[in-house]
């Protein structure tokens, strides 16, 4: 009795195991991973993942981006992208990616209800170049041959805005724990969205139109390469992750207890040793 409940378990694991997968977290939040092919940020309904260091993207999108066709096999459960005379067969059920009819010891990965494929494997398959950026946590693909469609293009922010962000956060935050950084983050990018400040990254970071807004901003430090920390958060903040609601103004409240902020504006949020206003 006890070896059909081991064997249905085992039975059970196998079949879902394609749909549990340990998404490479950082302070709460998915390691923020973009992709790029031939400069372009790729647009996903959900964001690219990272399992045990290796990115995963959407089949669909990265189908669509670099001119790919999707078949779907029912009777199979299987997925097949097919480009420049690859095929790429993925099963939903189990772990299980065939390569031009061959076998393969990787596979897809089930998650929020969509396929995502490993990028590098198949992009190697394919011919393309694949590059590594750790200071911007991104995978830069140089496919020959490929245009992408304006369509599958994303615009949501650009390596500037990454930047620019991580350096302000270093710049006002950088000794303080992750979510005091990501903190930041969001209230430079409220501004961003906010009327009242300018429309880019850059632009709210170097802001003087109401007299200096971040003073560090215009020193040498502005030169500063953000930590790897800041960048994630800078990166959580534009991919949407927020903490502290419609902040627009921080102050830390051990350097500057009493402030026209302080006094004028309605506190939100208090995160570590800052405070944060509407």
């Amino acid at each position: 009795m006890l070896k059909r409940i081991l064997l249905l378990c085992i039975s059970i694991m196998l079949l879902f195991s394609v749909s549990v997968c340990a998404v490479d977290t950082y302070g709460g939040y998915n390691m923020p991973v973009d992709v790029t092919v031939n400069g372009s940020f790729i647009k996903c309904v959900q964001k690219p993942i990272m399992v045990d260091d290796t990115t995963y993207i959407p089949l669909r999108a990265f189908s669509d981006s670099v001119g790919g066709t999707i078949l779907w096999d029912g009777s199979k459960r299987a997925a097949t992208m097919e480009k420049d005379g690859h095929s790429f067969m993925f099963y939903v059920d189990t772990n299980v990616c065939f390569v031009d009819g061959i076998e393969k010891d990787y596979s897809s990965i089930i998650y929020q209800d969509l396929t995502f494929i490993p990028l590098r494997a198949v992009s190697e398959v394919l011919g393309y170049t694949v590059e590594w950026d750790d200071l911007y946590l991104t995978v830069k693909i140089s496919a020959p041959g490929v245009e992408v469609l304006e369509a599958c293009k994303d615009y949501s922010y650009q390596f500037e805005d990454v930047l620019y962000l991580g350096k302000i956060i270093q710049i006002e935050s950088g000794y303080q724990p992750f979510v005091v950084k990501l903190a930041v983050g969001n209230t430079v990018v409220n501004r961003m969205k906010s009327s009242k400040f300018p429309n880019t990254i850059k632009g709210v970071v170097l802001d003087t139109k109401y007299g200096v807004q971040f003073p560090p901003a215009h020193t040498d430090r502005i030169n500063v390469t953000p930590s790897k920390e800041c960048m994630i958060a800078a990166k959580c903040a534009l991919g949407g992750a927020d903490i502290v609601g419609n902040a627009l103004y921080f102050i830390d409240v051990k350097s500057a207890p009493s402030s026209w902020v302080h006094n004028n504006r309605p506190h939100c949020a208090t995160v570590g040793s800052m405070s944060f206003y509407e």
